[in-house]
């Protein structure tokens, strides 16, 4: 599990032990969201389950293999489930588990943060 990988690098992390125990949590977030499109990939996800063919729609610069990398990470981070059909052709479906459910208020307060930036730092 991604996960462990993630906590054991905060663990060995070369700050003091005071500001470690308040930070890392923010660095662990922060380490599990990096990737290009997976913040997208999660609010895409926010509302409803959706097919690979259509999450790589909606990310149109993604490459097909690009896209599996960032879904099987966040997945092996307990954030979506991939649910796979025996049918044919086959059929995939993902969706957000509760864990990743709760990372939606996170992106939304990153949201109000950004507009606020922008606003902030627009050419008058």
């Amino acid at each position: 599990m991604l996960a462990q990988k993630y906590i054991d690098e905060c663990l060995k992390c070369p700050i003091e032990e005071d500001i470690k125990k308040q930070l890392c949590p923010v660095c662990l977030t922060q380490k599990i969201i990096r990737g290009k499109w997976k913040i997208v990939i999660i609010w895409l996800l926010r509302k409803e389950t959706l097919r690979f063919s259509q999450i790589r729609k909606s990310i149109p610069k993604v490459t097909q293999a690009y896209l599996s990398s960032q879904l099987k990470e966040l997945e092996a981070d307990g954030l979506l489930i991939r649910k796979s059909y025996n049918e044919v052709p086959p059929k995939v479906e993902y969706y957000l588990t509760n864990t990743g459910k709760n990372l939606i208020h996170v992106i939304d307060k990153m949201f109000d943060w950004g507009s606020d930036y922008i606003a902030d730092n627009m050419p008058k």
